[in-house]
């Protein structure tokens, strides 16, 4: 990729950044000094980042990191008593905001409806005693299998509002991916809806599910948005006989809040564990300071509330006391451009996606583009996974008119945000993160654990642990310690590929596992893909390395035309990209083309599915894929 300077800030855009009243709060003179001291200190940083935040505590804090049981045991907040409702609703009571809209609703149709913060607060206060009539207490686990709707969020707030452990589920799950996290996480009730709509299809979720939820023992109600009467249902327009008068429960600044599931290559669900104090602290950072959030802007991401990242969107924009959009469905139906409709629509200001939706949309008819008005954009999100060059600059370039900075982001579930972003302050590179986020500690590393050099790929690592890394994983401390903290000896290990460059700018080049190593010489699938992509005829493309006991590894790449009747589509014409990109080592051994990829309903391609389909070995959990039927396709070309 492209390793030029692409965009530098304007001396306005950095004098008005919270990132530069951040910095005066801390009485220091410039990014790089604060970096300095929060390596140093990341307690004094993240103890900075609540006070400036404003974060309410029903009783403050005796201190503010203690390390004392070992490192991936540390302790954030000790003694102090908070609820995510406080930092998020209850903290805007007093204000006119609490008059304004919170949410902003698009179903499929075209259905539109919205919410004040102060009629949320109502009705999460009528969920909330309606869950404690119900028996639900403090600790335990409510679940929601639920579309994007308001009412997503009331329950979430609700359970919260409690002290009840909210368990996000992917909405797009089948039913033995459902019961398996109900029963890892021994929930007792769950938030469902009897219908939903993708791509102008209903969808019954509700009937999904049934059967096999009924029959759990430790599952006590189904709470139910929609008509359907039966065992354990408790129909959502019931909540409405309940008061809206409801004291938020206080918690203990670490008692466990949200259980979100990532999924390993083998063995059951991984369930992250977040902290009431640790989700507000991450995202006042991250998206607050550090990708300028402000309660002027209004927040629009596309994800399914079974992500991390619908927590995160959750708490970006109530925490700040702003606006945000949420829409059911998909970014391109019934409208290929929906996705830029809506920001048009709502002007929005602050958006997150990935670059799997730029690399669908950069294939639209760019007329559809010509009559949007995007003006409204100021910063522009992005994560997930890495960039190519190609996808990027379209981003940039043609819808952002080089103009919105991208604020690029690494990190993901275990640490409720990021370890690698991007800063106001500083220049940005195609794809780059510049600057690894102050308080995590974040280094590159080889196996041994020494650092690598400049340009040289290593294992993305934390030196601490940082107040948003999950408490363990749920119910199973062992798997905790063996999967992040015993993989290197004294590192948390992510599980990414990465690498910095001589003017300190970071990249990532896919996981760690997915990571391909030919005769001793290693490379990210993200480079050997990016080479075909920017030929502009294909949809999609994944490399994967499959074991060869005479260099390692075999390179094996699918590609996806984007018109199978070009006659560039053969072996020859993609090899002779590669090698003129990367050289003749890297020179792959087969390239296979095929219909569709593995990948999961927010678009990020399963290459570890791949290569255990071309190997005829088990592919793990594979209960988030979109599309399982391509499995059966990429298996006839199996090695």
């Amino acid at each position: 990729m492209t390793k030029e300077i692409i965009w530098t800030p304007s001396e306005e855009i950095i004098k008005n950044s919270k990132l530069t009243s951040f910095i005066k709060y801390c009485n220091l003179k410039n990014y790089d000094s604060l970096e300095v001291k929060a390596l140093q200190n990341p307690g004094w940083l993240w103890d900075n980042v609540i006070k400036f935040s404003d974060l309410k505590f029903y009783k403050n804090y005796e201190q503010i990191m203690d390390e004392s049981d070992g490192v991936p045991w540390t302790k954030w907040c000790v003694g102090g008593k908070t609820n995510i409702v406080l930092n998020c609703i209850d903290r805007h009571k007093d204000k006119e905001l609490f008059n304004d809209t919170f949410i902003f609703s698009e179903k499929e149709n075209g259905e539109t409806s919205s919410i004040t913060y102060q009629d949320f607060d109502k009705k999460i206060s009528q969920v909330g005693n309606a869950l404690k009539s119900n028996g639900f207490v403090k600790g335990d686990v409510i679940a929601l299998y639920m579309p994007q709707i308001i009412e997503t969020y009331i329950a979430y707030f609700a359970i919260l509002k409690i002290g009840c452990v909210v368990l996000p589920l992917f909405s797009g799950y089948g039913s033995n991916a459902v019961v398996d996290r109900l029963r890892i996480a021994k929930a007792k009730g769950i938030f469902t809806s009897s219908i939903t709509f993708r791509k102008g299809k209903e969808i019954k979720m509700f009937d999904i599910i049934r059967k096999d939820v009924e029959t759990l023992d430790h599952l006590q109600k189904i709470f139910l948005v929609g008509d359907v009467k039966g065992n354990k249902i408790f129909n959502w327009d019931n909540f409405q006989n309940t008061s809206s008068q409801l004291k938020t429960e206080e918690m203990e600044a670490e008692d466990p809040a949200i259980i979100h599931f990532t999924s390993g290559t083998t063995g059951k669900p991984k369930g992250c564990v977040y902290t009431h104090i640790g989700l507000v602290t991450k995202m006042s950072f991250d998206e607050g300071v550090l990708a300028d959030f402000k309660q002027t802007d209004i927040h629009f991401c596309m994800a399914d509330m079974g992500w991390m990242v619908g927590s995160k969107s959750a708490t970006i924009a109530s925490l700040h006391g702003a606006k945000m959009i949420i829409a059911e469905g998909v970014p391109d139906f019934p409208d290929e451009v929906r996705f830029w409709k809506l920001i048009e629509k709502y002007k929005v200001s602050w958006v997150e996606l990935s670059p799997a939706l730029i690399r669908i949309q950069m294939l639209k008819d760019k007329k559809l583009f010509e009559k949007l008005d995007l003006s409204s954009l100021r910063i522009v999100c992005t994560g997930g996974e890495p960039w190519t060059e190609k996808p990027w600059k379209w981003l940039f370039e043609f819808i952002g008119k080089s103009k919105v900075p991208i604020m690029n982001s690494a990190g993901g579930t275990e640490v409720s945000g990021s370890i690698l972003h991007c800063c106001l302050h500083r220049s940005f590179k195609v794809g780059s993160f510049n600057a690894p986020i102050p308080g995590m500690n974040a280094d590159i590393v080889k196996h041994d654990g020494k650092n690598v050099s400049t340009d040289e790929m290593g294992e993305l690592v934390m030196r601490k642990s940082s107040i948003g890394l999950t408490k363990s994983l749920w119910n199973d401390d062992k798997r905790y310690i063996d999967n992040y903290w015993g993989v290197i000896k004294n590192f948390w290990v992510h599980g990414d590929l990465a690498s910095k460059d001589k003017d300190g700018h970071w990249y990532l080049h896919g996981r760690s596992d997915d990571t391909i190593k030919v005769s001793g010489k290693r490379i990210g699938p993200a480079e050997l893909e990016g080479s075909i992509i920017k030929s502009g005829k294909v949809k999609e493309v994944a490399a994967v390395g499959v074991f060869d006991e005479n260099k390692g590894s075999k390179i094996i790449i699918s590609i996806v035309p984007l018109n199978k009747d070009d006659s560039d589509m053969k072996e020859d014409y993609f090899m002779s990209l590669i090698i003129k990109d990367l050289g003749k080592s890297f020179k792959p051994d087969k390239i296979i083309f095929v219909n569709d990829l593995p990948k999961t309903r927010n678009m990020k391609i399963m290459r570890r599915v791949i290569k255990s389909c071309l190997t005829n070995e088990d592919p793990g959990d594979v209960s988030t894929l979109l599309n399982p039927e391509s499995l059966k396709e990429i298996k006839t070309h199996a090695i």
